[in-house]
């Protein structure tokens, strides 16, 4: 489900690179996914957070030196993560760092559409993730992954626009 943004973007012919790199963000989770088949799987869910948060806050930071400084923020709760809860079952308080250097750097962006298929991806998603941790089940596993792929299908929209503006 993850490469669908990729995939759509291909068939498209889009050019606007931040496009480009929010899809290959999404796609980090299906790297990691596949990934998960041939090691642990806790280990690689503490990697990815940090991987595609990154790209999208090196994306969309308005400064280099914010950007700099949320990475850093990521990199140290990535150690955190692991330090404090291991690497033996689903992790929430890099999730939930991961989300909010997200959200942080999406409230300038111009573009609303983007912005919104932004916002359900990485903290509707992480409202979901935390409920299928506190409640794990194929419901509440089920409800994260609608949450995603509502997410993919309005990034995919969004994308479609004619122009996005990305505030520097």
């Amino acid at each position: 489900m993850a490469l669908v943004p990729l995939l759509w973007l291909g068939i498209r012919g889009e050019r606007r690179a931040v496009y480009w790199w929010i899809a290959i963000a999404f796609a980090v989770s299906w790297v990691a996914d596949s990934a998960a088949h041939f090691g642990n799987p806790w280990f690689i869910a503490a990697v990815y957070p940090v991987s595609q948060a990154g790209i999208v806050v090196l994306l969309l930071a308005r400064a280099p030196r914010e950007a700099t400084a949320m990475i850093g923020l990521l990199m140290v709760a990535g150690l955190v993560a692991v330090l404090w809860e291991g690497t033996t079952g689903p992790d929430l308080f890099l999730k939930t760092i991961a989300a909010g250097t997200v959200v942080s750097v999406l409230w300038p962006l111009e573009d609303r559409h983007l912005r919104a298929a932004l916002l359900v991806a990485f903290d509707l998603g992480w409202v979901m993730w935390v409920t299928y941790v506190l409640w794990p089940g194929w419901t509440t596993w089920g409800m994260y992954q609608g949450v995603r792929a509502v997410s993919l299908g309005m990034f995919c929209l969004a994308s479609w626009k004619p122009a996005v503006r990305v505030i520097a």
